[in-house]
């Protein structure tokens, strides 16, 4: 028996008026920074297009003024006959549309071609109805500033509802797509004609959960029907709209075994391997009783599903709740003037007269805290060992890849440009201190790790924090990762970055020119390490690292593949870095330890270098390299023929000076980041009066150094740090005298009666030539001597 489906009165149709129908791109405003977490656009949506790649038809999206990043979104398709505004009118859509404002998440509505009829038979001449509501999927999830209708869903809380035909057609949607789903309804209706059950059942799944990708299936190989998907089916009290079929099949994609009835559902099946794999069948006569809340509240939201496993993973949905003691602390404070906030988890077994260790960890571009407790369970790895972890919260960010604000860390290595960037560093050190102020925490013990964009956010606090953390886990991405030239770290800055096989960047690939090269070349160097790993795989073999250790057999640095994963953080990897990397470090006074036993300051290996063997500067490269005046270009190139940039030239300067610079004074250079490595040695040339910039606002960093101007450089250097340059040599004038600019004239006569920088062949200074790294390292070993 059908279900009468019942419109609105004109109340509510009035004030369903007032709600935002929009007709172009999303409009909105600028992030407001009291209240910055509120979605870019609000309100009720239709006739929303799409006709793409031959598929034509529309839908419906409501996101309500409480939306925020990276929140639950649910699909409903409706019934035959019945378009998507006129479903939203329904009584069935109000209660839909009122549960989306109680609870803060965004509802999507999907009428079928034409607001007619769904092709359950698969027939070749009607509708991809499979490949249509995928599109869909798709276009909702991209946070796209194209759309009308854009918002930040959470894919870990994606759920398919459907009524009578529209219920049936979920089963399809499912079938055929089940890994993006962390449940699904059907209410009414799920006669699924068996031939489409096997076409559909039969069919390669996508692997990890990603519905972007299709790495890894033919690899893994795993058919649609082996994927289990939540599944609630509330019968049609017309039998002939039900299918013993599709029960049949939920049962099995779930590995689910049928044991007792619970209040809601006469059958129950549940997988006694995972009790997250459920199937629920209720009697057509109870189907009022299952209402939208009903539906999402007592099944749906209680599971969600995790990229990284093959099939994707089904877990509980974290309840963020607290005892008043322990267990999950929302913060929000008003940090550089913009709302901020993070989540602390507290152990059981915290007691305050004890200092325990901290755990920053920090999710991914477009997600949120509450997910990435989720999908890394690094609050179950602190109630079993006794620490604290805060959970960070990114800042919503406008336009990053043409995308509405959403949650983004803001690394400007990472190249990308953003109209307002946020100091991140800022935040993470008033975060850290109000949690020291807050908890009682080990400040020897204080660890960072995050994922994809939060890895890169992980990476700049290595980079730029190491004195306010021990040791650094990155996981899934490695853009921003390193300066262009290295820096050779005064104590060890123990790092452990991971990959997946299918990820992104290259995947796990250490191959040379990729960016994970790259990154661990520049970290065995900055480390002084051996840039030759020893390899270890774990008992599952799943797991295959590359440790680079210091001359003690210390595991400064670590490379991790993780076989058949894509982009994924997992709980396997938080437990490892914890009870491998984390709990093995503190640093005290300067001084890091590993097992309890002092790590020795880094030192370079300048052996390892294979572009120097028999160079006439090879020597001074070798003492350079090991007075951590230089590093390689790569692990084992030095580039001694390479230009120096005035950025080098004041850097080895003052790397020689033993100064830590100051970047503030580089402030009035336009053309100097304060986030670039050599923005502190700009400032303190400038202020030494050791090099002025190009211009009153430029400095003209990446500029090469000539040989005269490397000579009034050299003898300005020398008279700030107080030195006498002897004479060594009579004056003489250069074959190409007339060449050097009046004012380098005194400073390269001085270069050369000292013996600092001599002439080239036939008598010529070159005065216009460009200085190179192996001249520089001569001139530097000559100046150290004096």
């Amino acid at each position: 028996m059908k279900k009468g489906w019942k419109r609105v009165g004109a109340v509510v149709l009035t004030a369903s008026m007032l709600v935002t129908v929009a007709s172009a791109a999303a409009q909105y405003g600028a992030v407001d920074p009291n209240d910055p977490y509120a979605p870019p656009v609000s309100g009720m949506f239709h006739e929303q297009k799409i006709n793409a790649d031959g598929l034509v038809g529309q839908y419906s999206v409501y996101i309500p003024e409480n939306f925020e990043p990276c929140t639950d979104g649910v699909m409903i398709l409706t019934p035959d006959g019945m378009t998507a505004k006129s479903f939203v009118e329904s009584e069935e859509g109000q209660a839909w549309k009122a549960l989306s404002d109680e609870l803060g998440i965004a509802t999507v509505y999907v009428e079928p071609q034409d607001g007619q009829t769904w092709n359950l038979d698969l027939s070749d001449d009607d509708r991809d109805d499979q490949a249509f509501l995928k599109k869909v999927y798709d276009t909702i999830r991209s946070k796209s500033q194209t759309l009308d209708a854009p918002f930040d869903m959470d894919e870990r809380a994606f759920y398919l509802v459907g009524y009578e035909e529209g219920g049936a057609s979920a089963h399809e949607f499912a079938m055929a797509w089940p890994a993006i789903f962390a449940g699904a309804a059907s209410v009414g209706g799920s006669a699924v004609p068996e031939s489409a059950i096997d076409t559909l059942g039969d069919a390669l799944s996508y692997p990890f959960a990603e519905a972007d990708s299709l790495a890894g299936q033919q690899e893994n190989a795993i058919p649609n029907c082996d994927v289990p998907v939540p599944m609630w089916i509330v019968e049609s009290e017309d039998e002939a709209d039900n299918s013993d079929a599709v029960e049949a099949y939920w049962a099995t994609a779930n590995d689910a075994e049928q044991t007792s009835a619970n209040s809601y559902a006469q059958t129950v099946y549940v997988s006694e391997e995972n009790d997250r794999q459920r199937v629920w069948v209720t009697d057509g006569a109870k189907a009022d009783e299952m209402t939208p809340e009903v539906l999402y509240e007592e099944f749906l939201s209680k599971v969600q599903r995790f990229v990284g496993d093959p099939e994707g993973r089904l877990e509980w949905t974290v309840e963020h709740t607290n005892d008043g003691k322990t267990g999950f602390f929302t913060y929000e404070q008003m940090i550089d003037g913009k709302q901020r906030r993070w989540m602390v988890y507290v152990p059981s077994s915290y007691n305050s007269s004890e200092a325990v260790p901290l755990v920053v960890a920090t999710h991914g571009y477009s997600s949120a805290m509450t997910a990435f407790t989720g999908d890394s369970r690094w609050q179950d790895v602190a109630e079993e060992n006794g620490f604290i972890v805060v959970f960070t919260q990114g800042y919503p960010t406008d336009g990053v890849m043409g995308n509405i604000p959403v949650p983004y860390w803001n690394n400007p290595l990472m190249g990308l440009t953003v109209e307002e960037p946020v100091d991140e560093l800022s935040y993470f050190r008033q975060v850290v201190a109000q949690v020291k102020e807050d908890y009682t925490i080990d400040a020897t013990r204080v660890y960072a790790t995050g994922h994809s964009n939060g890895s890169c956010m992980t990476w700049l606090l290595a980079l730029k924090e190491s004195n306010l953390f021990t040791a650094f886990a990155p996981i899934g991405s490695n853009m921003g990762a390193y300066y262009e030239t290295i820096k050779m770290n005064d104590v060890a800055v123990p790092v452990w970055n991971m990959k997946g096989e299918y990820d992104n960047e290259d995947g796990a690939s250490l191959a040379e020119g990729t960016l994970s090269h790259d990154t661990i070349s520049y970290w065995t160097q900055a480390n002084g390490v051996s840039a030759t790993a020893v390899e270890q795989t774990d008992e599952t073999g799943r797991y295959v690292t590359q440790e680079y250790q210091d001359a003690d057999g210390v595991p400064l640095v670590r490379f991790t593949e993780v076989k058949n994963s894509p982009h994924a953080y997992l709980p396997a990897q938080a437990e490892m870095i914890w009870e491998d990397f984390f709990s093995k470090y503190s640093k005290k006074d300067g001084v890091l330890y590993y097992e309890g036993k002092a790590v020795t300051t880094p030192e370079a290996a300048p052996s390892e270098f294979t572009d120097i063997d028999g160079h006439w500067a090879q020597d001074a490269i070798e003492q350079g390299v090991k007075q951590g005046l230089f590093s390689g270009t790569s692990a084992t190139q030095f580039s001694p023929e390479q230009t120096v940039d005035r950025a080098m030239a004041v850097t080895i300067l003052g790397r020689s000076a033993g100064t830590a610079g100051n970047a503030s004074a580089a402030a009035a250079y336009t053309d100097v980041s304060a986030d670039a490595y050599y923005a502190p040695y700009v400032g303190w040339a400038t202020q030494q009066s050791i090099t002025n910039g190009t211009s009153q606002t430029t400095f003209g960093p990446t500029e090469a150094v000539t040989r005269e101007q490397m000579a009034v450089m050299l003898s300005a250097y020398v008279k700030a740090q107080g030195k006498t340059l002897p004479v060594a040599n009579e004056a003489a004038a250069y074959a190409d005298d007339a060449s050097i600019s009046s004012w380098a004239k005194d400073a390269v006569a001085q270069m050369q009666t000292s013996g600092i920088m001599t002439g080239k062949e036939n008598n010529q200074f070159d005065p216009a030539g460009a200085v190179t790294r192996a001249e520089l390292a001569v001139v530097m070993q000559r100046i150290a001597a004096l």
